[in-house]
C-alpha cells in the first residue's frame, strides 16, 4: 500500500499549476501576433488550473469522511465544479469569441500536464531508463 502526506500532496498541487500557468509564457509572447490564440490558450488554461485548484481542494475536504457521506460530497463537488466549468466556458464564448479549439485544448492543460508529470515519473523509476 502507497501512503501519501499531505505535504507530498500540496508539492503536486503546486508543481502541477506552476507547469499549467508556465504555459502561459510562449502566450503572453506571441500575443502581438496570435492575439486571438494566444488569448484563447490562456483563458483556457486558467480555466483547466480553477477547476483543478477547486477539484485539490474537494478532494482534501473528503479525507477522513465516512464512505457514504463522501460519496454524496464528491457527487455533489463534481456536479457543481462541472456546472461551473460549462457556464465559464459558455460566458467565455460568448463574450471574448475565442478560437474554440485552442480554447478547448487549454481546458484540457491540466489533464495533458497530469498525464506528461506521471509519465516522466514512471521513466524516472524506471529500471531500464537512464536519464
Amino acid at each position: 500500500m502507497i501512503e501519501f502526506s499531505m505535504d507530498d500532496n500540496n508539492q503536486y498541487i503546486k508543481k502541477i499549476l506552476v507547469i499549467i500557468l508556465l504555459t502561459n509564457i510562449p502566450a503572453i509572447l506571441s500575443l502581438p501576433w496570435f492575439f486571438r490564440n494566444s488569448f484563447s490558450w490562456m483563458i483556457g488554461t486558467i480555466g483547466s488550473a480553477g477547476n483543478f485548484l477547486w477539484l485539490a481542494n474537494n478532494i482534501k475536504k473528503q479525507i477522513g469522511l465516512m464512505p457514504t457521506k463522501s460519496r454524496v460530497n464528491a457527487a455533489k463537488g463534481s456536479l457543481i465544479r462541472y456546472s461551473v466549468l460549462i457556464v465559464f466556458a459558455l460566458l467565455v464564448v460568448y463574450l471574448f469569441k475565442p478560437n474554440i479549439i485552442i480554447f478547448g485544448f487549454g481546458l484540457l492543460s491540466g489533464q495533458i500536464v497530469i498525464y506528461l508529470v506521471e509519465f516522466i515519473n514512471h521513466l524516472k523509476n524506471n529500471k531500464y531508463f537512464r536519464g
